[in-house]
């Protein structure tokens, strides 16, 4: 799909005036964690956890096993820190841990199971190409971001 300089340059001036208008500045400043993810954790932890959602500013991570789950609920001020002091426009208020695999229905609530999925590099790599041409640096992250996780989280 080709798109022309224009319409990405009225895109680009849209983005930001929208997400001020819905309110959305904060919840996509938030969701940069889940881009960011393995920039804001060692190597070592971030392989052994992800980040599942984002429920009321509390940011849901979802571990390999329960062993992982006690280590990081040990580091958690010091994560929920690293995590604050990358965003921008926000604060998470915590995280909660789970378990890969297990339930994590409450009751009376339907259960939504997010998965995160990377996007291949080269789909990533072709989607900053198309947006290149965008001047402002702030709309071209918020579009960036916008992408990434409409890729990258898929519901179960």
């Amino acid at each position: 799909m080709k798109h022309s300089k224009t319409t990405l340059e009225g895109l680009a001036s849209l983005l930001p005036q929208l997400s001020r208008q819905q309110g959305w500045q904060e919840q996509i400043d938030m969701h940069t964690v889940f881009t960011r993810w393995h920039s804001l954790l060692d190597e070592e932890t971030a392989a052994h956890c992800q980040p599942l959602k984002i429920v009321k500013k509390v940011l849901w991570i979802e571990v390999e096993n329960s062993a992982w789950l006690q280590q990081l609920q040990f580091q958690t001020v010091q994560l929920l820190d690293v995590f604050n002091r990358s965003l921008k426009k926000s604060r998470l208020q915590g995280l909660r841990f789970c378990v890969a695999g297990q339930d994590r229905k409450r009751a009376g609530e339907p259960e939504i199971v997010l998965r995160y999925v990377p996007p291949a590099e080269e789909e990533l790599a072709r989607f900053e190409q198309q947006i290149e041409s965008i001047p402002d640096a702030d709309a071209r992250e918020a579009l960036l971001h916008f992408w990434y996780l409409s890729h990258a989280c898929r519901k179960e």
